[in-house]
């Protein structure tokens, strides 16, 4: 079931191979005409806009359909009423609420025992009087996010009830979750976070973890920066974080699905943050730069129904990595992006990739979808990562207009000269790298 949101079609059809026939569920409603005249090149295209379930099913069974799945939040709860009526593995509806809901996680979670911070569920629309009432319970600071969403989009983190009734007004109607700021493990290292994500395949209700991925440190206020696999974390620790993942899992009810679960490494041990019954965004293209492991195949056997079995971790040949820089949290406007030619260079990057022309808007409430230059690559070791990424950020200067830079018009970089109304093409440069523009 596609969305915008979800991977770029060509990609994720060369990533599937062999494997599985794509046919395209797309609401046309969201999708732009002609990413469906693009996805019609590659399989069937079902519109499922303005259709009944039932009839929708019917067309998919027809077809030959043998699984659902679904990459984006978005289309969970969907993907899950239309796989309960061809009767083919997936989530229930009940387990697929829980997932994209974070107020309904969190409360199951919470049920079951699972060790995360304190929450406070708001119910959307409350009027002055029930907001003021909701801030004071609070304990500050806290963290806020909107109960459903993805990539954290509109994630902030408040110090008084005032801070929080401000944002309470905000956001769709479906309410927020304010949950307990949890501080970082004593003793980390400043380069990369103090929380992680393990990957994890389930298949007919047996659970194998795949990965456990490192991150980089937030950028404020909780925008993600990237990824690094295997992440760095003491052998006799990821026991320990793998059980917490399995206890997740079975609270959860999940049976047919890979998970992508994230947890906090705090004073007090491990907390779980969230759980994500999909596909990690970054963490199958950080894992394959590294092993043989390839995460969209397995996600497409495990909604066929195949028995997948993963007996341990992926072997993985040296650290890949997945890095995303951001604006400052105050800039509102780009100005120009310096050095991506140099990152380039740097040994052990394999991609670059410009995402933001110059003068485009910016907004923190984008969260992790704001970032403005993305890097991959793989590197031998963890000590060549951190130094690694100190060149990448030595090298790349990010120009907005809260530091615009001497005599820089919005229009111009040194390393993208764009004029308006084009984009800049791929770009081969030496080494085999690519600067690119998303």
């Amino acid at each position: 079931m596609h969305h915008p949101n979800s991977f770029f079609p060509l990609e994720l059809r060369g990533h599937v191979g062999d494997c599985a026939d794509i046919v395209w569920v797309v609401d046309s409603t969201v999708v732009p005409e002609e990413m469906v005249r693009f996805l019609r090149r590659l399989g069937p295209v079902v519109a499922s806009d303005g259709r009944d379930l039932d009839s929708l099913a019917g067309e998919l069974t027809r077809l030959g359909v043998e699984g659902v799945v679904s990459f984006v939040d978005d289309h969970i709860v969907d993907a899950a009423l239309l796989a309960g009526r061809m009767g083919l593995r997936y989530h229930t509806p009940d387990v697929a609420r829980a997932l994209v809901n974070k107020q309904v996680q969190r409360a199951v979670l919470d049920a079951a025992g699972i060790p995360g911070p304190a929450f406070w569920s708001a119910p959307g629309g409350l009027d002055d009087v029930g907001t003021a009432a909701f801030a004071e319970r609070i304990t500050y600071p806290a963290v806020v996010k909107p109960a459903e969403g993805s990539g954290s989009r509109d994630i902030c983190l408040v110090r008084t009830p005032g801070e929080l009734a401000a944002v309470l007004t905000t956001g769709d109607g479906t309410g927020h979750l304010v949950e307990q700021y949890l501080e970082d493990e004593d003793g980390h290292e400043s380069w990369y976070a103090s929380y992680l994500s393990v990957e994890s395949v389930v298949s007919r209700g047996r659970v194998g973890h795949v990965a456990v991925t490192g991150r980089f440190p937030l950028a404020e206020p909780f925008r993600e920066t990237g990824n690094f696999i295997p992440a760095l974390c003491p052998a006799d620790r990821i026991q320990g974080i793998l059980a917490l993942t399995d206890d997740t899992i079975a609270a959860l009810g999940i049976t047919d699905s890979v998970t992508h679960t994230e947890i906090k490494l705090t004073p007090d041990g491990p907390r779980l943050i969230e759980v994500n019954g999909r596909l990690g965004g970054r963490p199958p293209f950080v894992l394959g730069a590294v092993s043989d492991t390839n995460l969209f195949q397995i996600a497409c056997r495990v909604a066929l129904g195949d028995p997948v079995h993963i007996e341990g971790m992926a072997t993985c040949e040296g650290v890949g990595f997945w890095l995303m820089l951001h604006a400052p949290m105050q800039a509102r406007e780009l100005i120009a992006v310096h050095g991506a030619d140099a990152a380039a260079a740097i040994p052990g990057v394999t991609d670059v990739r410009v995402n933001r022309l110059p003068g485009a808007s910016l907004d923190w409430r984008e969260g992790t979808d704001g970032k403005i230059v993305t890097i991959q690559g793989a590197v031998p070791d963890h000590t060549e990562l951190a130094a690694t990424v100190d060149r990448i950020r030595d090298a790349i200067t990010i120009r907005t207009d809260v530091d615009p830079g001497p005599g820089l018009a919005p229009e111009w970089s040194d390393d993208l000269v764009v004029s308006p109304g084009r984009s800049p093409s791929d770009l081969s440069v030496a080494d085999g790298s690519r600067i690119g523009h998303d």
